[in-house]
Formats: C-alpha cells, sequence, structure tokens
C-alpha cells in the first residue's frame, strides 16, 4: 500500500522490542503495526553516523496531514512518566516512529481506514 522508509534497530534493543510484541501488550492498539516493522528491521551492532529513533529517544516530528510538529519521547509502555511528551511504542504512533532516520516520511492507515502521514525532524541523540 504505502512504501515504507527503512527501520533500523541495535541489537541491544531488539529482545525488548520483541518481548513487547510477544507479551500481554500484545493487543494494544499499535502491537500489530509494531510486529509488521520489527520484521522489516535492520538489526544493527552499533548506532552507525546516522541517528534513528530508538526507544527512549527525543525526536521531533510533523504530522504531515495538519503540518503540526510535535517534540517527544518514545517510551516504554510500562515507563511510569507517562506524560504527554511521552508517546509509547504500543501506540500507533510509537510503532510508526520506531527505527526511523531523520527525515523518513512514514505512511500508514489505521484499523478504521483513517490515513496517517509523519516526517521525523530531528532526533536528539
Amino acid at each position: 500500500m504505502f512504501t515504507r522508509p527503512p527501520v533500523y534497530a541495535l541489537a541491544d534493543d531488539v529482545p525488548k522490542l520483541k518481548a513487547l510484541i510477544e507479551g500481554p501488550a500484545r493487543d494494544a492498539p499499535g502491537a500489530p503495526l509494531l510486529a509488521e516493522e520489527f520484521r522489516r528491521l535492520c538489526v544493527l551492532s552499533h548506532g552507525g553516523r546516522e541517528p534513528f529513533v530508538r526507544p527512549g529517544s527525543w525526536l521531533t516530528y510533523r504530522d504531515l496531514r495538519t503540518k503540526e510538529e510535535r517534540r517527544v519521547r518514545l517510551s516504554h509502555p510500562d515507563d511510569q512518566d507517562q506524560g504527554a511528551e511521552n508517546v509509547s511504542m504500543l501506540s500507533p504512533l510509537g510503532a510508526a516512529l520506531i527505527g526511523l532516520m531523520e527525515g523518513a516520511v512514514f505512511r500508514w492507515s489505521e484499523a478504521d481506514g483513517r490515513l496517517w502521514a509523519i516526517k521525523v525532524v530531528s532526533i536528539e541523540t
């Protein structure tokens, strides 16, 4: 349906991501998308030159429909500090962000048919 950009993960993050997909939260709204993206991961042994979104990353993304930008932290669903700036990896947005590099555009549709398109503007390392 949409051509998706490459997604990356550090080898150290893979077990944590797999546990989310296979754990009790697998019925979360973003779990199916996270599982799709997990299958596409390019796993790296180290960070490389270009930053990509990892668990705990602070980043700014732009909603390409509304043109609004938002600075968020990609968080584990069990994080105690689930403030407005935290986006769970098991939310559709969090699942879409995981592994993207700066400048990447990601499009997806939710179960209700709503279309989304986001662009990673910057990642704080």
